[in-house]
């Protein structure tokens, strides 16, 4: 198996690093879209059971996210839409890569509310769609007012710093938490308020238009999940029209399932659906 990094220049001029894990011969390709603060090194252990049953995983880190980003990274994004386009050329650069095979995409948290985004605006020739705790709906009792002063904020701060994520519901395993934050690669600090408001607004595109979801479709979540709300799954499992739609509530579950008590069955799972589809 080959393990491939290189970098990509999207389209307004960005270099993203990117890597891949490709198995000799591939029996389907995937695209990884990782979480908010995070990086794409963190899926290492998913990626390896994937590669076991021949799928080429492909991913990178977003715009202001790890290795992407010269010096620390700022989880700083200016526009979810520029983000999509990234997505877009990259999974056309997985196909292209690794054609006749079928092709899923995967996406964690904010990037399991950007795959959603992506899926439903662009309508990708995809065979299946995984998103683990996706950003689809905010936490309960998020303040109206809140909401519309982020869109001033967003316009004339961008960069201040405004919401601060707790890093203990990251998982209910002490270690991973410790690990997420002394990995120099992981954002920490508050969310920048123009990343929290285009977060926002890709939870409404996915909320507005979830009817129109049509591809095979995979959705896991965490009972307990404090960093993302587990009704967006649920939301989105009822309104999409995918004949083939699973959801699979963790009960007792934190944010990053791959990384919590249940890790193994949930990495079964993932594994297991994808398997059965290629």
């Amino acid at each position: 198996m080959k393990h491939l990094e290189t970098s990509y220049k999207t389209h307004d001029g960005i270099e993203l690093y990117l890597q891949a894990w490709m198995p000799e011969s591939p029996k389907a390709s995937l695209l990884l879209v990782h979480g908010l603060g995070e990086h794409s090194s963190r899926y290492a252990h998913l990626v390896e059971k994937l590669t076991e049953i021949g799928v080429s995983v492909f991913t990178f880190d977003g715009r202001g996210h790890g290795k992407s980003v010269k010096g620390k990274p700022t989880a700083y994004f200016k526009s979810y839409e520029d983000y999509l386009k990234d997505i877009d050329a990259l999974f056309g650069k997985v196909k292209s890569y690794v054609p006749d095979v079928p092709a899923f995409l995967y996406g964690h948290s904010m990037g399991g509310g950007l795959v959603a985004a992506y899926v439903l605006k662009y309508q990708p020739k995809a065979d299946g769609v995984v998103l683990s705790s996706p950003a689809i709906k905010e936490a309960e009792g998020t303040s109206q007012i809140l909401i519309a002063l982020s869109s001033v904020i967003s316009k004339y701060l961008p960069k201040l710093k405004a919401l601060k994520l707790d890093a203990n519901k990251v998982s209910r395993i002490p270690e991973e938490v410790e690990k997420y934050l002394n990995d120099p690669l992981v954002y920490t600090e508050a969310i920048p308020a123009r990343t929290a408001y285009e977060v926002l607004q890709v939870m409404r595109f996915v909320q507005n238009l979830g009817s129109y979801f049509e591809t095979p479709l995979l959705l896991i979540h965490g009972s307990d999940d404090g960093l993302t709300n587990p009704k967006g799954s649920k939301l989105l499992f009822k309104k999409a029209k995918s004949s083939d739609k699973t959801l699979k509530i963790f009960p007792g579950g934190y944010h990053e399932l791959i990384n919590d008590l249940d890790r193994e069955e949930v990495m079964d799972l993932i594994v297991n659906w994808i398997k059965e589809r290629t």
